[in-house]
């Protein structure tokens, strides 16, 4: 691999990727204002992850969800650390090893699996559901707020 190493071991900058040093995989945030937006800006250079042999090291590399991204990162689409769409041969192994936590084999230890974007320990497995795509809730319509007539 080239490239210099980064200070996190076993990931280094791949200059070989695709992607490298293309500013459509991470996007200013002047060029997008909903999260449907950021998708439709991203979801056409998305298909450069769909045979890159790098995805899981730019997940180590990157670190979306702790680090809060948004743009494309190892074959997904992030929003502040969540993965929003991803391409359909993207595999959750290629995401960060899980955590074992007290909670591992119950549906709250499968949703801490999820909020961290790891994959699910062996015991969370058969708890897991996939959550809600943030992008869901932007659809929703604001509440109005009814106004009460007066009373005399």
């Amino acid at each position: 691999m080239t490239g210099p190493k980064s200070r996190l071991p076993g990931t280094h900058v791949i200059g070989h990727a695709p992607c490298f040093g293309d500013p459509d995989f991470a996007v200013a945030d002047d060029r997008w204002k909903t999260g449907q937006e950021l998708v439709a800006i991203c979801e056409p250079v998305l298909y450069v992850c769909g045979g890159c042999l790098y995805r899981a090291a730019c997940i180590r590399q990157v670190l979306p969800a702790k680090s809060g991204f948004t743009g494309i990162c190892g074959g997904r689409i992030w929003l502040n650390g969540e993965i929003v769409h991803a391409l359909p041969e993207a595999d959750s192994s290629e995401l960060p090893r899980p955590v074992i936590r007290k909670s591992c084999g119950t549906a709250a230890g499968s949703r801490a699996h999820r909020r961290a974007v790891e994959q699910q320990c062996p015991r969370c497995q058969p708890f897991y559901r996939p959550g809600p795509n943030p992008l869901e809730d932007e659809d929703q319509e604001v509440a109005q707020q009814l106004e009460l007539p007066e009373v005399p």
